[in-house]
């Protein structure tokens, strides 16, 4: 659907630059902003693997697996037929990328963590209680240090990138435990067989 709503704006920007008699400005506008999606993706290729190898390191040290023991309480609560660790740790690593602000590298994790989920759920059509609260939880992690969206601010000219620090914690409480809430909601509604 997506590819129909871009070729659907890309030709009929095309049409009324022909139309109006503008198709050079038209052009100019299109050079100039694949240039600036490139200098823009470059720009979080830097932080998203620096954190990737953060991550790699995390992990093949042991202090994910640290981190998951010291979180079980909280695992346990939100997912309570979880016991595969494996799956556990990468959901973790995913938690970890998004609340350090690095949303870009926790797709990696959260990839992983959702197909070890499925397959735990025997590859249904139908999303496990776990699968749905994994995925209202990526959506709303709360994120103590925006970087990815300091970044941009920042490369954008803002005089201050990162005041955006104290209202993203707020509305990543407020929208976590709303998510947490309305997943429990449901899974007392409709618990998993």
């Amino acid at each position: 659907m997506m590819n129909y709503i871009w070729g659907f704006m890309l030709i009929a920007g095309i049409v009324v630059s022909l139309a109006t008699g503008r198709a050079d400005a038209f052009t100019d506008s299109f050079l100039a902003s694949c240039t600036d999606a490139v200098e823009f993706t470059l720009s979080l290729a830097g932080v998203m693997a620096v954190w990737s190898g953060l991550m790699k390191i995390a992990e093949e040290s042991g202090l994910i697996d640290h981190a998951a023991k010291a979180l079980r309480p909280i695992l346990t609560f939100l997912f309570p037929k979880e016991k595969d660790s494996q799956t556990l740790a990468m959901m973790i690593m995913s938690f970890m990328a998004n609340i350090f602000g690095a949303g870009n590298s926790a797709t990696v994790f959260s990839l992983k963590a959702m197909e070890r989920l499925d397959a735990e759920n025997g590859h249904s059509p139908r999303a496990s209680n776990a699968m749905c609260m994994f995925l209202a939880l990526s959506m709303s992690m709360i994120q103590l240090i925006p970087i990815t969206v300091i970044k941009v601010r920042s490369d954008l000219g803002s005089a201050s990138p990162d005041d955006i620090i104290l209202p993203s914690i707020a509305a990543g409480l407020i929208s976590m435990a709303v998510s947490v809430w309305i997943c429990k909601l449901f899974e007392r509604k409709s618990p998993d067989a």
